[in-house]
């Protein structure tokens, strides 16, 4: 790739306005575009990338990107740069694992969804929300720079002049963004494959989740105040019966994102709760409410069906939603043998 690399002036890139510094961001996908829903709130699988579909194994070819730039890449990208390690799940996933990435040792370390890659890849670490500098971006030598549409805003031309920057919608769904990812790497064949056995393992968890399918479950995330937020019918396939697992949300569980006072907790009473959150801050959260009473009188805390899953599950990936697969067998399992 030709780019130009003489931009050495420090400038500090804002990417932890989100999602904090070492979280992955909060939900599977956290809202929908009103172009890009169906009429039941879903995401339709449409995005701007459908419009620029480049020809398969053409190079050079033209990608649109959710910020409507018709970014050129001359050849396959080799040195991916991901700002957020959202997107290490993506390029791991179809086998190119980028060079670099913010928050790289933190996410490597903690990920489950990266456990299996642990030690397989050398990564460079562009460091974490203000301290994601343009002179680690420089020193990487990216071929290309992924980051998710709005967070680069007013520093896009200057990185424009380090590699190509290509922006993927934070709130499309995962098939597009593992096909957008796909495209810089002339990997298409496979974002096929890895979509189409994803679908499969979701229809065939989905037919097995029998009795777990009749509890309530609500799927909480943390602010940073310790209180609980729903994370939405909506921004989570965890609920969606058309494209995901069909599981039941409590009453009164919100469609969006939206913060959850002990007492509308309370009201809907789910069956379980499901925290996908920093393990270490979910536990903490919980922790502090224990000597409670409206806490204990929930029917999750009195069956002890308070459950944490990784953070990294909210990155939406493929390999996300089958480990959310994995874990909601494991669930229904224990659900069976407490009948």
């Amino acid at each position: 790739m030709n780019r130009r690399i003489w931009l050495v002036v420090p400038l500090v890139i804002l990417i932890g306005a989100l999602v904090g510094c070492s979280g992955a961001p909060a939900g599977n996908k956290p809202s929908t575009n009103a172009a890009n829903v169906h009429e039941n709130g879903q995401p339709s699988g449409a995005s701007a990338l459908e419009a620029g579909m480049p020809e398969k194994g053409a190079w050079p070819r033209t990608i649109t990107d959710a910020a409507g730039n018709k970014v050129v890449l001359k050849e396959r990208a080799e040195r991916i740069a991901v700002l957020h390690p959202l997107y290490l799940d993506y390029f791991f996933a179809l086998d190119t694992p980028p060079i670099a990435s913010g928050n790289a040792v933190n996410a490597m370390k903690e990920f489950a969804t990266l456990q299996p890659y642990a030690g397989t890849a050398e990564i460079v670490d562009l460091g974490s929300g203000r301290d994601l500098t343009m002179e680690a971006i420089i020193a990487a030598n990216p071929d290309v720079i992924v980051t998710f549409k709005g967070h680069i805003d007013a520093n896009y031309d200057a990185l424009s002049k380090i590699a190509p920057v290509i922006q993927i919608d934070y709130s499309d769904t995962w098939e597009n963004a593992t096909m957008i990812c796909a495209q810089i790497i002339g990997k298409e064949e496979l974002a096929e494959q890895l979509i189409k056995d994803t679908k499969e393992v979701i229809e065939k968890t989905k037919e097995q989740l029998g009795d777990l399918k009749n509890n309530s479950l609500a799927l909480l995330r943390v602010d940073g105040k310790a209180n609980f937020t729903a994370q939405g019918t909506k921004n989570t396939i965890y609920y969606n019966e058309a494209m995901g697992f069909g599981l039941k949300e409590p009453d009164g569980y919100p469609e969006d994102t939206a913060m959850l006072s002990l007492e509308a907790l309370s009201e809907m009473n789910p069956d379980y709760i499901i925290i996908q959150h920093d393990l270490k801050v979910a536990k903490a959260a919980v922790k502090e409410k224990e000597a409670l009473a409206v806490w204990n009188s929930l029917k999750a805390v009195k069956n002890n069906h308070v459950l944490f899953f990784d953070n990294s599950l909210n990155t939406g990936s493929v390999m996300a939603i089958r480990l959310a697969a994995d874990n909601f067998m494991e669930l229904e399992r224990k659900v069976i043998d407490n009948k």
